[in-house]
């Protein structure tokens, strides 16, 4: 009998980054000597006709190895973050392909009992694929086992292909390979398969039965430890821009999308400088202004009228040459943005970094944290307010802190509040929108020869720059019902008279 955690994370690739995978200096240099087999497996996943073991979070496998070994494995459902899962798992050898009730544990053992009584297990799905394995040395302390798999998925008369690799734990830590798989995003293209195999054959089957959430609810409250909240909810943030860039027939590339998460990013990493060495959390940082230097210009360009296929007003006809410069532009931006998110790397490093974090002694409960930080985030806009602020572009970094805040806050069920600062939040960036296209129109008169072109232009950016003022008017009164809600909360203020 085997039995213990096991500790993966399953990954997509092209065809080619699959190709090209044993055969990286990263991984190849590390592959312990003789670990290296090719295998023929086959998988099949067993249950009762009304799925008793799905819906209480189990799921039966026999495997038949080589075509002559075979085993049963009992699972967990466990919990799944960015592809990365850890689940109980309990194995037995079999002399023939036929299910057990006994021999894995003995709590699991009555249960399954219990459970099945006189009940049938019947097959659910198979899985037969090739799988390519080597055992991988990442550190003194850690080792992880690679496999490729490559094969057929049948339940019913349905199929689907299997295409996956999985990299897990044997023995060490998974800090390290998280660093591992930032490394290797830098060389092949991977996202995240958030399905294991046996979900994948439910979903085949057309199964619309509700199994058991992945792992429990965070349950957080005001008590919890700060940095335990932030590191959770950074790594679904960049769960979710990693979603976005997996590729689809028939999905466009969602670039506004995936600004937005990455805002939400930056601000929570803005928020984590007391859980992170200077040195990882400037790391962190400049990788999400990378990222957001891309995305940013090609939101503002994007939003043209013209881009929106809305007809090009005749009275301003002699304006086609700046609008023909500025959809050039969006679309070298536009592919540039393509080009380098391309290479999701960047995200899978700021993945590894998260890990890294560490508690804040200064601030040992959420509700501490969130006083100093709200305190923090209100001196900055009243600093802003006296000071004018005249470039809404100068309020970026603390629009992202807001997104960071009202994260956090949305993960303590602060609807309300949530609510307004996401209304203030999204009038602003309308407005930083709008601004930075007039700039744009700006820039392109300033290379036009013809005067009536540049007196055209400006004409229209005096238009634009009306529609900008009335988006400022917008924002402004989304911030005073913002910080009327704000207001309500007096605890946030009360550390600025502490001494």
């Amino acid at each position: 009998m085997a039995q213990g955690q096991e500790k993966e994370i399953k990954l997509l690739s092209t065809k080619a980054g699959r190709r090209k995978f044993f055969q990286l200096p990263l991984v190849k240099e590390k592959i312990i000597p003789g670990s290296r087999h090719t295998l023929d497996l086959w998988n099949q996943y067993l249950d009762t006709r009304d799925r008793k073991l799905t819906r209480s979070g189990m799921a039966y496998r026999i495997r038949r190895t080589n075509g002559k070994a075979f085993e049963a494995t009992v699972k967990s459902q466990g919990k799944t973050v960015n592809g990365f899962s850890s689940r109980e798992e309990y194995t037995v050898p079999l002399t023939k392909p036929e299910p057990v009730l006994q021999g894995f544990a003995p709590q699991l053992d009555q249960k399954l009992q219990t459970l099945l009584q006189e009940d049938e297990l019947l097959p659910l799905c198979t899985v037969e694929f090739t799988r390519k394995t080597a055992l991988i040395q990442l550190s003194a302390v850690t080792v992880v086992e690679a496999a490729l798999d490559q094969g057929t998925l049948t339940a019913g008369d349905k199929k689907a292909p299997i295409e996956e690799l999985e990299l897990e734990i044997k023995r060490g830590q998974e800090r390290d390979l998280l660093r591992f798989t930032a490394a290797l995003a830098q060389a092949i293209p991977l996202w995240p398969e958030e399905r294991s195999k046996f979900k994948r054959g439910l979903d085949l089957t057309g199964w619309k039965g509700n199994p058991p959430k992945d792992g429990k609810a965070p349950g957080w409250n005001q008590e919890t430890e700060p940095s335990e909240v932030w590191r959770t909810l950074v790594q679904q943030a960049l769960g979710r821009g990693l979603d976005l860039l997996v590729p689809g027939e028939n999905r466009e590339f969602e670039s506004r999308e995936l600004l937005t998460v990455l805002q939400q990013c930056a601000g929570l990493w803005n928020l984590g400088q007391g859980f992170l060495s200077r040195t990882s959390w400037k790391k962190g940082r400049d990788l999400l202004d990378g990222l957001l230097g891309v995305l940013e210009p090609v939101d503002y360009l994007e939003t043209s009228d013209r881009q929106r296929e809305k007809p090009f007003p005749e009275e301003l006809l002699s304006l086609e040459p700046a609008w023909q410069w500025l959809e050039d532009r969006w679309v070298a931006a536009a592919q540039h943005c393509a080009d380098c998110c391309a290479r999701e790397a960047a995200l899978w490093q700021l993945l590894y970094l998260a890990t890294l974090a560490k508690k804040d002694g200064e601030n040992p409960t959420l509700e501490k944290f969130l006083q100093v930080r709200w305190n923090r985030w209100q001196q900055e806009q009243q600093f802003l307010e006296d000071a004018g602020s005249p470039d809404p572009w100068e309020r970026k970094g603390q629009l992202e802190d807001l997104a960071g805040l009202l994260t956090l806050e949305r993960g303590l069920g602060e609807k309300r509040l949530v609510k307004r600062g996401e209304a203030y939040w999204e009038k602003w960036w309308k407005y930083c929108r709008s601004y930075a296209r007039t700039g744009a129109l700006a820039e392109g008169a300033e290379g036009a020869r013809d005067r009536e072109l540049t007196l055209s232009l400006a004409a229209l950016c005096g238009q634009e720059g009306i529609r900008t003022e009335k988006r400022r008017d917008k924002a402004d009164a989304a911030g005073k019902a913002f910080f009327r809600e704000v207001a309500r909360h007096p605890e946030w203020s009360c550390l600025a008279k502490e001494k």
